[in-house]
C-alpha cells in the first residue's frame, strides 16, 4: 500500500426525480354480466359431477352434480362455488375444443392398438405418429 493515494468523499449533487403518484379508477365488477358470468347448467353438472367422482366415486358424483344444479341460483358461499365451478369447466371445454383434443386421443388410441394409419392434416404424411408435429 502505497500512501500517496489521496481519495475525497464529495456529496455529489443529485436532484431527486419528483414523482408523482397518479390513482388509476378501481375496475367495476357489476357491469361485467356476460356469457362466462352464468354458465350452462352441462357445465354445472359436468364439473360437480367430476369434483363429486374424484371425492368419493359414483354416488357422490350424482349428489354433488344433483346439489350444483340446485345450488346455481342460490346467493351466498354455495352458489357462487358452484358457479365457479361451472365456469372453470366451461372454459375447460372450450379450450379442449379449441385444441381438438378429442381427435388428438382418438388418433393416439387408434394409433396404440396398430389400426389403420392416418393421414396427416398438416403436411399429409402417413404413419403412426401423425400427432408430433
Amino acid at each position: 500500500m502505497t500512501a500517496d493515494k489521496d481519495f475525497t468523499f464529495e456529496p455529489i449533487p443529485s436532484n431527486p426525480p419528483l414523482v408523482e403518484a397518479v390513482p388509476t379508477p378501481a375496475p367495476d365488477f357489476t357491469t361485467s354480466a356476460n356469457e362466462d358470468e352464468n354458465p350452462s347448467d352441462t357445465a354445472i353438472l359436468v364439473g360437480c359431477g367430476l369434483a363429486g367422482w374424484v371425492v368419493g366415486g359414483p354416488f357422490l358424483a350424482l349428489l354433488t352434480a344433483l346439489g350444483g344444479n340446485w345450488a346455481k341460483k342460490k346467493q351466498g358461499p354455495f352458489g357462487e362455488s358452484t358457479r365457479a365451478v361451472g365456469r372453470i369447466t366451461a372454459a375447460a371445454h372450450k379450450k379442449a375444443r379449441d385444441e381438438k383434443l378429442l381427435h388428438k386421443m382418438k388418433s393416439s388410441v387408434v394409433s396404440l392398438f396398430g389400426g389403420k394409419k392416418s393421414r396427416c392434416e398438416h403436411c399429409g404424411c402417413e404413419g403412426q405418429n401423425v400427432n408430433l408435429h
